[in-house]
């Protein structure tokens, strides 16, 4: 933003608005080594909504993170989307985090085998019995190997 000629007043005003759309707003002052996995990557979302795109390419956003921090950055992402129309375009593969999507578009070995437009199963679109449910089968359930 220095380089686009942005005031300091105006970067410091950007940086607090989307710390606080990811639920960081108050912990602006920490240093990356006093954050958690899961609020390092809400802070490399900051990062990316600070500009005000109108869309973000995100490639394994929950890679590295436990299931609830997983489905905490996909419900921030489907929040984005739907309240500020922001497109987000995800690599994963992982089909929980597909769950997650109105359109997922399946590449193998460079082509596209499917391409499906779907009411996303999970997050925001869920009831709280859906939650409920899923949270209590998914703590149930070891990972697989």
């Amino acid at each position: 933003m220095i380089y686009t000629g942005v005031s300091g007043r105006e970067r410091h005003r950007r940086a607090q608005e989307v710390l606080t759309l990811v639920g960081l707003g108050e912990r602006m002052r920490h240093k990356p080594n006093e954050l958690s996995g899961g609020q390092q990557q809400r802070v490399a979302i900051a990062r990316a909504l600070i500009n005000r795109p109108s869309m973000i390419l995100a490639d394994e956003p929950t890679g590295n993170l436990d299931t609830k921090t997983s489905v905490e950055i996909m419900e921030l992402f489907q929040r984005l989307n739907k309240e500020q129309g922001l497109t987000v375009v995800f690599v994963t593969h992982n089909p929980e985090t597909a769950d997650y999507c109105h359109r997922v578009v399946r590449i193998r070995d460079g082509a596209i085998e499917r391409d499906e437009r779907r009411t996303p199963t999970e997050g925001i679109y869920r009831s709280i019995e859906d939650v409920t449910t899923a949270s209590v089968e998914a703590s149930s359930v070891a990972p697989a190997m």
